[in-house]
């Protein structure tokens, strides 16, 4: 490759190239399995200084596989570097993986084999994009398709590229501007050499971007025109969209029925499912389900249905309230069950006889008419709204029905004694269920856990859900958060069952007393309801992030319930209080502590950013060096400070290859100059140097205009 001379600005356009290929990186941990993704970054930009610094190629190939390796050795290799054990440890993955590679066993290949040619493709890409960039002065190829990439990242999978097709957008309107400079220098070189010139081409192409920028922004964005393609592309394929809240692929939030694999992550969804005006609501009840397989939830309670609901026993103090709710367009004719607030009492659906129909198991609030199953797009509910009473369920007796029993206590036969030991911990001070529901609550409420909703695992097989969630990936969204507190309380012999349906959703108000709650895709959510005997069904929030809902009073009648009260009082003040502080302090330990639970230590990226520093300093050497030279010598007011900025001026002229030669006299050096570089300033310089100091010349009238000619000539000088 022929050598270019290196400038600031060159450097700048292929740094702008290495950017543009690191958003070929980012959307991997979202998209792929891929793990070390910024080792990957790091190894990538020392490979683009190495070859931006033009080194003989057998020193760029020797700096390159130095960086492999240490990358290598970094993510994967736990012996001491460059001993026997490491190089054997490297033969035998290398000789093992071309085995495979050679036999067509692609799909053995081993992760460090896969990293190591994930390597040598980013190695390649620095070639080829120094290529592009410094040689051949063309971007636009690598700049559509980076493009296209971040469109179909965003498109068929849950990678958000919003803000990636801007940050491209810019960076490659930055690039083709300063390479279209550089071309227009080439074909007409003594007319773009002024600097006004070049201001005039900075601002208008700065106008430009902002202009197109601003533009794309603040015009009104049409609809899509097309329908999603995915949907098309997976039935003619053939390949079954997985259906509810679990599954192994990234999915979009929303209500689902299928709850018998949970996992993985989800994409929000802002679709309208129904508004509701009228009295006080908590959660939008859809139904509960009693079966927990390790992997998810069913349901195999017995059929049993009655004209209202009965989460609640007679004595809790409840208030009857009514709302109207009103489907959303998009979600029409999609459900034959109602979703309540409360305890459901009755429906009233204007212009038709509808018959309400509540599992006494489920709470599966079903409409029928006529016997068939009909799907109400408008109604009115009529519900039982609860205030339970704190002191109520401290002292409801263990002795749970046996219905209760046979149905709420289940578990696999295989689950891990792990959780029931944790759970055992946790509430090992408390003497009362609700004490106990509480301590399990608080602990999965607590900065250990972290509310997340991508990149969520989902179990393997042989993994149980719940056990991944609280000692492995401790990351989750509700669906994680309210299994866990469901399987911990049955473990300690409390009833529990997992809930679904809505939260509350966005308020706004109509009039004094009528609030409207607008409901979407995206407030789907689950709970758990845990029983307590003589209150009935009780539901808790246990999920990171979410208040609870629910109304929960107590009595100041004894002083122990007084200091009960006030204690759980303070508690959740102080909780409160600490929440922002908690998360705050949880994200700089998962970024403290990234780096160190994956194995990647932090000095190698200091050590890069010292390297790169390094490298900064020695390609921009020569600009430095005639800086500090121009403000050292500033000011020439004696024979001896310009005896010395000669002398300054001889060292950088050899710097820069301008060598005297063998019985070459000093003024024939300066003519040689001077012709080298149009000028006669050289000479001149000669001349008053060999006046001082040949010709006894100590003193000078002005020395403004030597100094003046001397700076005119360092100006000059370049490699």
């Amino acid at each position: 490759m022929q050598r270019t001379k290196q400038t600031p600005k060159i450097f700048i356009m292929y740094m702008i190239g290495y950017l543009l290929l690191m958003e070929w990186l980012i959307p991997l941990p979202e998209v792929t399995n891929t793990g070390y993704v910024p080792v990957f970054m790091a190894v990538a930009g020392f490979f683009f200084l190495v070859m931006f610094l033009q080194f003989p190629w057998w020193v760029t190939l020797l700096l390159m596989a130095g960086g492999m390796l240490f990358s290598i050795h970094t993510i994967f290799l736990d012996e001491t570097l460059f001993t026997w054990d490491w190089w054997r440890a490297l033969y035998l993955e290398g000789t093992t993986n071309i085995r495979f590679m050679l036999e067509g066993r692609w799909y053995g290949l081993s992760d460090m084999f896969r990293s190591f040619l994930f390597m040598l493709l980013l190695a390649i890409m620095s070639y080829l994009l120094y290529f592009w960039i410094v040689q051949a002065r063309r971007v636009l190829f690598f700049f559509l398709f980076t493009v296209i990439y971040i469109g179909v990242m965003d498109t068929f999978f849950v990678y958000d590229g919003n803000l990636a097709i801007i940050r491209v957008f810019i960076l490659g309107f930055i690039l083709m501007a300063l390479l279209q400079w550089d071309r227009l220098v080439y074909y007409f070189p003594g007319a773009l050499q002024s600097r006004f010139v070049w201001f005039r081409w900075t601002t208008l192409a700065l106008f430009l971007l902002a202009l197109s920028t601003a533009v794309g922004l603040a015009v009104p964005k049409a609809e899509p025109q097309w329908p999603d393609p995915v949907p098309f592309m997976e039935r003619t394929a053939g390949i079954d969209a997985p259906v509810g809240n679990g599954g192994g692929t990234v999915q979009k939030i929303g209500y689902g029925q299928n709850d018998e694999r949970l996992g993985g992550g989800f994409e929000m969804d802002e679709t309208p499912v129904f508004t509701a005006s009228g009295g006080e609501v908590g959660y939008w009840r859809g139904e509960s389900k009693n079966v927990y397989t390790g992997l998810g939830w069913e349901s195999d309670t017995p059929e049993e249905t009655a004209a209202a609901s009965s989460l609640y026993d007679e004595s809790v103090q409840t208030t009857r309230q009514t709302i109207n709710v009103q489907m959303a367009e998009e979600h029409s004719g999609s459900f034959d069950f109602a979703f309540y607030p409360g305890s459901l009492q009755s429906i009233d659906v204007p212009d038709a006889n509808v018959s309400l129909e509540v599992d006494q198991y489920t709470g599966l609030a079903s409409t029928t008419a006529l016997g068939d199953s009909y799907t109400a797009n408008s109604y009115e509910l009529t519900y039982q709204y609860p205030e339970f009473s704190v002191e109520q369920m401290q002292s409801a007796s263990m002795e749970d029905p046996q219905h209760i029993r046979d149905h709420y206590l289940g578990l696999p036969d295989d689950l891990p004694s792990s959780i029931g030991q944790l759970t055992e911990e946790i509430i090992s001070n408390e003497n009362n269920r609700y004490d106990k529901v509480r301590a399990v609550e608080r602990y999965l409420n607590s900065s250990e856990f972290t509310y997340d909703t991508s990149n969520i695992a989902v179990p393997e097989r042989g993994e149980d859900y719940v056990e991944q969630f609280l000692f492995d990936t401790q990351r989750g969204y509700c669906d994680n958060f309210s299994t866990s507190m469901a399987v911990m309380l049955r473990t300690a012999d409390i009833p529990t069952r997992w809930v679904k349906g809505f939260t509350k959703g966005t308020e706004s108000q109509a009039g004094e007393d009528n609030t409207v709650y607008e409901v979407t895709s995206a407030n789907a959510h689950s709970w758990v309801e845990v029983y307590f005997p003589g209150t009935g069904w009780v539901p808790f929030e246990p999920t990171r992030g979410f208040s609870s809902e629910f109304d929960y009073s107590q009595q100041q009648n004894t002083e122990e319930n007084s200091d009960t009260t006030e204690n759980e009082q303070e508690q959740q003040e102080e909780e409160q209080q600490n929440t922002d502080e908690e998360e705050q302090q949880q994200n700089e330990e998962d970024t403290a502590a990234a780096a160190s639970s994956s194995g990647i230590p932090f000095w190698p990226f200091a050590a890069g950013g010292a390297a790169a520093l390094g490298a900064l300093l020695y390609i921009f050497r020569f600009t430095l060096i005639k800086k500090v030279m121009l403000l050292r010598f500033r000011h020439v007011r004696d024979a001896a400070t310009f005896t010395s900025a000669f002398h300054s001026l001889l060292r950088l002229l050899r710097f820069a290859g301008f060598n005297r030669r063998d019985g070459e006299t000093l003024r024939e050096y300066g003519q040689r100059m001077d012709e080298s570089f149009a000028t006669e300033d050289m000479s001149t310089l000669v001349q008053e140097y060999e006046k001082i100091h040949y010709g006894g010349r100590r003193e000078k009238e002005s020395w403004d205009q030597i100094l003046s000619v001397w700076t005119d000539m360092v100006h000059r000088v370049r490699t």
